[in-house]
């Protein structure tokens, strides 16, 4: 089935929730699971809904939930305050829309971040959009994990939509002089290093292989590179003392340094910490620890590639399910900046580095001693590939707060993708159509035009991590499918290969963004049509007039592809679901 666009503009806005207050205690909502204690009850001065899962219950999604009448493109909004008590083991307490199709199997959905603070109420919302294809929906408040969850105020509304017609005429992109980033970060791909290691060896990867993903990587061209190092690695005991700077993982790392080294792409080194316990009990011993890490990588092995640290990867969920607090985030941050200067290595701190949860952001931003540590802030985020269309109001929620403050530091997204009912943490079908190129384009062009300052595309290629965890997020198949190159990568190779650390971006006006997108950085124009319509594109202020355009059947090889784009007058033509660049002469 084609994924068509989601493109609409707004007739009007319905609440159509019975009883949220839950003044008539359960009246109009339905219970998922009746082996758990769903109920409302009076508490803390109010009548709530509640969840209670005893420690002797099985961990699961037990719910409270009403069924929604949505059609397609439909915006989705809901909003209430919850709390959990005597919680461990899983998510928490939160709310999610789920989508159907018409033989009632869910086809995607969209939850609240996780809640950080225990045993108060706390402000959750959930925005989405229906996907095309959708019979029904479903506002669920939800428990997973132990112990005891509390809703109240429930809101929703649904800001129904029609569809955008084909535009009559031709859609004019206007380069403007409004400049939204001095100082463009770059493009770059997950690249976590292990690809050399003996879990790949074992899957009959050889060093015949590797010319294929070196020279993919330095065809590419990125500017920066984010890379896992698990603490296993180099320090296995968390003693932060026994250094295993030799393991084989480690080995396997300094060989994908070697290449960024090389082609001069500036690396984010991120900790992990999986499957160890109390890593940051002792947060000076583990900061001087990072610093002989980084010490040894730079100093000893050259690496001046190495330009980021990131404490550690999406901390909202693992460093706060480890117990830690935000106050000793900032903290190790504090010191983190004051090692790196004792050192006099030059490293830049990146902020949040949150999954998708702009609570946790915020406290980033707000704290003064965080913000003072850190050089720019991170966020992540894997949108439902309906919900591509609020990617804008993703990326002004933390835009917004950092213009506000002195100095202003960038704004990057260090992971993102998309996804629907079939993804997971390590497998995403998703990304091996051609629509997911598409898709990536829309978010990126609508990003540069909002001022993002870098992207970071979840993932490289697929390969095996430690524990022959295989990860299916990626830009190339594994060797068990020749390495094939998917849609993606074509799309993602532009963006990096065509722009350079530094450069200036500039907004571009269309004047109908929802069907045509299109930003200029450097001096390359990237535009994307996700549309089933044909259009002509008109230029003003852009003078270009070498560039190649890209649909699914003119996808080949692993270098240059596509056609030729060919200037018509000022303008050109761009087909349905298509995407490509335009050079400034």
């Amino acid at each position: 089935m084609p994924f068509l666009p989601v493109i609409f503009s707004v007739l009007s806005a319905i609440s159509g929730l019975t009883n949220g207050s839950f003044d008539e205690g359960l009246n109009g909502w339905e219970i998922s699971s009746p082996q758990n204690s769903c109920k409302a009850m009076h508490y803390d001065g109010k009548t709530v809904a509640t969840i209670i899962v005893l420690p002797t219950q099985e961990v699961s999604f037990p719910s409270i939930y009403q069924i929604l009448d949505v059609a397609e493109g439909d915006i989705l909004e809901a909003h209430a305050v919850a709390r959990h008590e005597d919680f461990s083991q899983g998510y928490g307490a939160y709310m999610c829309f789920e989508f159907f199709d018409a033989d009632s199997k869910r086809m995607n959905y969209s939850q609240s971040p996780q809640l950080l603070e225990k045993d108060q109420w706390v402000p959750v919302t959930v925005r989405a959009v229906a996907p095309p294809g959708v019979k029904s929906a479903r506002l669920l408040l939800l428990m997973n994990g132990f112990g005891r969850a509390f809703f109240d105020d429930v809101t929703y509304i649904n800001t129904t939509a029609e569809p955008l017609a084909r535009p009559e005429g031709a859609i004019t992109l206007t380069l403007t002089d409004q400049v939204m980033c001095e100082s463009f970060n770059g493009f770059g791909a997950e690249d976590d290093g292990w690809f050399y290691n003996e879990e790949n060896t074992s899957h009959d990867v050889t060093p015949e292989d590797y010319p294929v993903r070196e020279g993919r990587i330095e065809w590419m061209d990125p500017d920066w590179t984010r890379m896992f190092f698990w603490h296993r690695d180099w320090c296995p005991t968390g003693d932060w003392k026994t250094f295993t700077f030799e393991s084989d993982n480690m080995k396997s790392h300094y060989r994908t340094l070697d290449l960024y080294q090389r082609i001069g792409s500036r690396v984010n080194i991120t900790g992990t910490e999986w499957g160890m316990q109390g890593v940051y009990d002792e947060p000076e011993s583990y900061v001087h620890a990072v610093g002989e890490l980084f010490e040894h990588l730079i100093r000893h092995k050259g690496y001046t590639c190495i330009s980021d640290w990131t404490l550690t990867n999406e901390p909202n969920g693992a460093f706060t399910m480890l117990g830690y607090s935000h106050d000793q985030f900032t903290l190790i941050h504090q010191l983190m900046k004051k090692e790196f200067e004792r050192r006099g290595l030059k490293i830049r701190l990146t902020g949040s580095d949150d999954a998708q949860d702009l609570h946790w952001f915020a406290k980033c931003v707000e704290n003064q001693n965080y913000y003072d540590s850190v050089d720019l802030f991170s966020s992540h985020s894997y949108f439902p590939y309906a919900d591509r269309i609020l990617a804008g109001r993703f990326y002004e929620d933390r835009l917004n707060p950092l213009r506000r403050k002195q100095p202003e530091k960038p704004f990057i997204m260090g992971e993102f993708g998309f996804h629907d009912d079939r993804s997971g943490t390590h497998s995403n079908p998703s990304m091996e159509c051609y629509p997911y190129a598409l898709w990536t384009c829309e978010v990126v062009l609508e990003g540069l035009n909002r001022g993002v300052a870098g992207f970071s595309i979840w993932a490289l290629h697929e390969v095996y991590y430690p524990g022959n965890v295989f990860m299916n997020y990626a830009l190339w198949d594994f060797k068990d499918n020749n390495w094939k190159p998917r849609p993606v990568y074509y799309a993602w190779s532009n963006f990096s290969r065509l722009t350079e650390a530094g450069d200036r971006v500039r907004k571009v006006e269309s004047s109908h963004p929802r069907l045509v997108k299109a930003a200029v950085v450097g001096k390359t124009l990237f535009f994307v049509n996700s549309t089933v319509w044909p259009v002509q594109i008109e230029l003003a202020g852009f003078n270009g007039k070498e560039g190649r355009i890209y649909t699914e059947k003119t996808l080949h090889g692993d270098r240059e592809c596509g056609e030729q784009l060919r200037i018509e007058g000022h303008g050109f033509s761009l087909p349905p679901e298509s995407f490509g660049f335009l050079l400034d002469q």
